[in-house]
Formats: C-alpha cells, sequence, structure tokens
C-alpha cells in the first residue's frame, strides 16, 4: 500500500481526549493538491485542530493541508485535534474508512486507496471475555419452554415422512416444516392425510400455546391459532439431532417428549438497520429464518434514515434513485464504509411483498420503519423541491453530525410527502403497525424558521417540540385511517401530541420505558444496555462494536428482567408488550459481521422474550446454549465464540 493512516490517542482525561492523525506517503511520487477523505464517526471540532483544515458531514471528514502542499514520496502529514469525549476503548472508534483525492475541486473524486492502522489507546490490553460453558443437555431447547417430560423411546425421521395438515391455520408454519426438512435430508417431504408429523386444531389452547408430542411413531403438534402452530414446529426443528443416526444416512432419531409451552410476552422483536449500510433480501431471509426458529414473532425493519432511503415509493422515484445511493460523486456524501465507491441499494415492493410472505410462513410480522421528522436527510436531499424550506437559517447539529435532516413542520411539502409515503407504506405492509422513529430531533432545529415561528404562534405553541408533536399527530392520524397502529421511539411523546394509542420503544435506559409505560403507553423494551446487539460483546479493544452503552457480554443480555424494580401486581407491567433486541449497522457490510454481532445473544433474548422470569436460570441455559451452538456451526453461522 502506498498511502498509510495512524490515528493515536495522546492524552486522556474522564471527559477530553487529543488526538494525533498522521497521513504517511509510502509512494516514491509527491502528491500534489491533495486531500484526506475518511470517516470518523466523533464531530472533530475545527478549532481544534493543530495544522490543515476539516469539513465535516456526519462520520464524512475531507482534511485539506492549511495552504496548498506538497505531500513529499517518503513523507508525512501530521496534526492534532481535541474532542470532548470520554476515553475511547475500542479499536472500532477509530477512523473506518479513507481514501486520498488530487483531482482538482471542479472534477470527480478519484479515490487513491489508504491503509489504516488500528487505533492506538493508552489504556492497558484487556483480555478476551470468555463465558466457559457446561456440557450440552440432551434436549436444548431455546427458549426454554414452560414443561417438558421425557418420554420412552424415539422417533425416527427420514424421507419416508409425511406431513399432515387438516387446518388452514397451520399452512405457513407446515410450508416452513417442508422446506426445513427438504434441506436436511436431499428429499421431497410429502403432505398426505395421515402423515405422521400431525398437525391438530385444539381451540382450547391460548393465543400462542401450544402441546408438542413426540412418540415412537407419530409427531402431534396442536394449537388453537396460526401463532401456537408455528411455535410448535420451532420446538420441533430444534428437537432434530445434528448428526444423523448411527450408519443411517439422512435418517435421525428425535427423542420422544411432550411439551407444554406458551409465550410470556406477546411481543418478541428483533429490529434491523439496513439504511446506514443495505441488507440484502438473502441476509435478511437467512435471519427471519433463525428468528422463527426461536420463536421471535415480529421483525422491526429500520428502512430509512440519514444516510439512505431503502423503499421503493412508487409516487417519489427520486427517493431511491437519489437517497439509495451514497458515495463521493453522489448527492449523498460518502459514510462509514466503502466510502470510495457508488455504494447502496433498495428494496422494490416485488421484494418486500416476497419477504413478507417467506417471514409470514414463520410466524413473523414485518414492521416498517419511516424515520421522521429527524434522520430525514436521504428524503430532503432527494426532494429539495418539496422538502427544503428555503427561509430556514436554523443552525444546528444532529447525533451523527448533520445540519440539515429534520423535516420543516412550517411546509406543505411535508404533509404531502408523509401522506404520500404512509398510505402507499400501508398498502404494502399487511402487518398492525408502522413505526414512524420520533427520536434525536437536534437542538436548534426550526428555532430560525419564519415559517415555524408563525404555526407555533398559530398554534398557540409555545416549546418547539410541539412542532415534532404536530408533525407526528399528522401521521398518527394518517396511519390510523388506514387501520395501523403507530409505533415510536420515546422521544416521539415529546411535545404531547400523539395518542396512548401509540406504542412506544424505550431505547434509552430502563427508565424511559418505565416514564412512558406509568405516563399511560404501552411499551416495549429495548433499552441500549440490554438488547443493544451492536454494543460490543466483552471489553477487549479488539472486540468489534460499539460501546455508548456500555459493553454487552452474553451474560448482561441474559440477566435483563425488564423493570423488575416494581412490585410484581404494579398495573405498570401490563402496559410492556414485550421485549426487542436492535442491531445497528454503522460498521457492518458483510454476513460475516452480521451474524458475529447478532449471535449468539440473539438466542439470549429470545429466552427473555419467551420464558417467565422465574423458570429461567443461567447454569441451565448455558448448558442448553452449548447444544444450539453445535446447530450453529452445522448451519455456517459466524458467531462469537463463549470460550
Amino acid at each position: 500500500m502506498s498511502y498509510r493512516l495512524d490515528l493515536t490517542v495522546i492524552s486522556q482525561c474522564e471527559q477530553q481526549s487529543r488526538f494525533g492523525l498522521t497521513l504517511h506517503n509510502l509512494s516514491d511520487q509527491a502528491l500534489k493538491n491533495w486531500s484526506l477523505h475518511f470517516t470518523f464517526a466523533r464531530w472533530i471540532p475545527v478549532e481544534t485542530l493543530s495544522s490543515g483544515q476539516l469539513e465535516q458531514l456526519g462520520s464524512y471528514c475531507v482534511l485539506r493541508p492549511s495552504q496548498p502542499e506538497t505531500l513529499a514520496a517518503n513523507g508525512h502529514f501530521y496534526t492534532e485535534f481535541t474532542l470532548e469525549t470520554t476515553p475511547f476503548l475500542l479499536h472500532d472508534q477509530g477512523i473506518q474508512d479513507a481514501f486520498i483525492n488530487t483531482a482538482p475541486d471542479d472534477h470527480p473524486v478519484q479515490p487513491l486507496p489508504v491503509e489504516i492502522t488500528s487505533l492506538s489507546l493508552l489504556e492497558p490490553p484487556v483480555e478476551q471475555l470468555s463465558i466457559p460453558l457446561p456440557p450440552a443437555k440432551d434436549i436444548s431447547l431455546i427458549p426454554l419452554p414452560d414443561s417438558l417430560i421425557r418420554l420412552n423411546g424415539e422417533f425416527r425421521l427420514n424421507a419416508e415422512v409425511a406431513v399432515s395438515v387438516p387446518t388452514d391455520l397451520a399452512a405457513g408454519c407446515a410450508r416452513w416444516l417442508q422446506s426445513e426438512l427438504e434441506t436436511l435430508l436431499h428429499e421431497d417431504i410429502q403432505v398426505a392425510p395421515q402423515g405422521q408429523i400431525r398437525y391438530h386444531h385444539d381451540d382450547t389452547l391460548a393465543e400462542g400455546a401450544y402441546l408438542l408430542e413426540v412418540t415412537p411413531n407419530t409427531i402431534w403438534l396442536r394449537a388453537g391459532s396460526t401463532a401456537g402452530f408455528t411455535h410448535a414446529t420451532a420446538s420441533l426443528l430444534q428437537l432434530i439431532p445434528t448428526t444423523p443416526a448411527h450408519h443411517v444416512q439422512a435418517s435421525y432419531l428425535l427423542p420422544a417428549v411432550s411439551i407444554s409451552d406458551q409465550p410470556n410476552y406477546s411481543y418478541r422483536g428483533m429490529m434491523v438497520d439496513c439504511a446506514r449500510h443495505f441488507h440484502p433480501v438473502r441476509r435478511l431471509k437467512h435471519l427471519i429464518n433463525q428468528m422463527a426458529r426461536y420463536k421471535f414473532n415480529y421483525l422491526h425493519w429500520h428502512l430509512t434514515d440519514d444516510e439512505g432511503w431503502r423503499l421503493e415509493i412508487e409516487a417519489y422515484p427520486a427517493l431511491t434513485d437519489i437517497g439509495a445511493w451514497r458515495g463521493p460523486n453522489e448527492v449523498l456524501k460518502p459514510q462509514f464504509l466503502n466510502i470510495d465507491r457508488r455504494y447502496g441499494g433498495y428494496y422494490t415492493k416485488v421484494q418486500v411483498r416476497e419477504l413478507i410472505a417467506y417471514a409470514g410462513d414463520r410466524g413473523i410480522t414485518l414492521i416498517p420503519e419511516i424515520d421522521i421528522p429527524g434522520h430525514c436527510r436521504a428524503a430532503i436531499r432527494s426532494l429539495p423541491a418539496l422538502l427544503v424550506d428555503p427561509e430556514d437559517r436554523s443552525q444546528y447539529r444532529s447525533m451523527q453530525c448533520y445540519p440539515d435532516n429534520v423535516l420543516s413542520p412550517a411546509l406543505p411539502g411535508t404533509y404531502t410527502f408523509l401522506k404520500t409515503v404512509l398510505q402507499e407504506v400501508c398498502e404494502l405492509f399487511p402487518g398492525p403497525y408502522v413505526h414512524i422513529g420520533g427520536d434525536e430531533v437536534p437542538e436548534g432545529a426550526w428555532s430560525d424558521s419564519p415559517a415555524s415561528q408563525a404555526l407555533m404562534a398559530q398554534y398557540g405553541y409555545r416549546d418547539r417540540l410541539e412542532l415534532q408533536g404536530h408533525i407526528l399527530q399528522f401521521a398518527e392520524e394518517v396511519l390510523r385511517s388506514r387501520g395501523k397502529r403507530m409505533m415510536g421511539w420515546e422521544e416521539a411523546t415529546e411535545g404531547n401530541k400523539i395518542s396512548k394509542q401509540t406504542v412506544v420503544l424505550s431505547w434509552q435506559s430502563e427508565e424511559a420505558g418505565l416514564t412512558c409505560a406509568r405516563d399511560g403507553f404501552d411499551i416495549i423494551m429495548q433499552p441500549g444496555q440490554y438488547t443493544y446487539l451492536d454494543m460490543a460483546q466483552g471489553f477487549s479493544a479488539d472486540e468489534p462494536g460499539a460501546n455508548w452503552a456500555g459493553s454487552l457480554p452474553l451474560d448482561t443480555v441474559y440477566s435483563y428482567r425488564p423493570l423488575a424494580s416494581l412490585e410484581a401486581d404494579d398495573p405498570v407491567h401490563q402496559h410492556i408488550l414485550g421485549i426487542q433486541a436492535g442491531l445497528w449497522s454503522e460498521h457492518i457490510t458483510t454476513q460475516s459481521r452480521f451474524e458475529y454481532m447478532i449471535y449468539p445473544r440473539l438466542l439470549a433474548v429470545a429466552e427473555l422474550c419467551w420464558t417467565r422470569p422465574e423458570l429461567r436460570h443461567w447454569q441451565d441455559f448455558k448448558a442448553r446454549l452449548n447444544g444450539q451452538l453445535r446447530y450453529l456451526d452445522q448451519v455456517g453461522i459466524n458467531y462469537r465464540r463463549c470460550e
């Protein structure tokens, strides 16, 4: 590599760190009229630079020498800067990607690759976290069922078995079971009236509950609902061993058991961010299949943000023609990784319908998120004639370092845009929920907008947050008219305009969820300190991930008990619909990294969602996890090793 970039921590204290940045020209050619383009997740105050000029938009930084300067062959450029931040502990907190450009400003950028060394930290190294696992249990179901009784004998599963599906309630999960068995046995599996695997409708069982009985001759899956049949199927699939019966290829011996089970929470979710980095349909299908296996029932699909718009909207093709792509020569500038090229993608409506059907067979409902009124830069840059207020002189910087990512509450175009987009979303997604974000609107937004100030006067608003509430109230009315229930992050309650019918997802802390529940909102708990799977899984600097919510090892995830400080009979508990894991994708571009951050922690979240707290036991979970890791190995999932 001809160019190298080093970032070093020079000094640090509790809330301030000084960094040194060195660009090495290792080639035998001098660089003229050069600029360094790199991504860094923190805001760099330009006044702290010891040398050079910096422009920053989001994570994308362009550094130039203070005066036109040649970077000599085998020479280097050095500068320092200060951040008001706690000490860096992870290599992932350093520079993520970089290139050099020597093209004139009025020409397309022509990236030259740069090698980036690991962030040099002052903290001493910490050993990789190890969680020793006890021997695997013979039956290692996750999540733990209410009741499991081992019976005498075994059921031989081979290509001669057939599936009996006398009720339409089991049609989808039966297709899922067929698909899994055909992949495992390498043969077609027949559907027949008297199949050895039998779905049976039992209307005495509650929603989501099931009975699974495996005998030497027959497997019975009993439920009174589609969800119950899906959960029974998931348990049956987990009973299949990872290795065939001795000396018999494509033949598996399942233990005879009787299982009675039902979920503790009705909502068991996983959120995936596809806006920061685009995840292809095949990756999402793979995840959905695993979610179903561990009895999740909702995939919260984060489709829009500052860095990308990922959903086809027929009324506004520019949202994907422009907003789905970023790069050094695109309207949306690069962010995070892959910054030297055109990067992005989006989901067509055909692909979305295909994914909805695939998830539906596995008992999973897709919840789209269209993030408003903040996190809207991709939309605003795609539709400036509709969404930009030319008279707005407000100055702000969002949490992710953008000065122009908030919809205007005073523009008619904002409401035209919202109604049009949300109506198309409602037509596309059959599920009951649509998520509208509502988080991280920066201080200063709308403060110097004559139109916004006039709107406040018109409605008698005294707090700028009421403008956010004004927009969200409109969105809620649109969704309600289409039979949907609105969801939002806890900041959506600010401005006091949305109704108590909105479901609030609490992400900043447990306390934020408790506050909303006490105010009468139904809530889903997703506190970053326990459920954010983009957090590092240990304390070593080499652990991939972020740590703003702290490191999140497997045992910390498993320890979570929502609102455990409340008395068991406190009515606030009735407002907790469930728990959700989350995966933000600023650092995640590959299948390998995607899986590494999710597994095995997703299995711990599955047990939090499903199993009654009094039945959970850490040592027992670890033994069952050890058994499940054999399956993850079998299907080639790249999980973080426990030992």
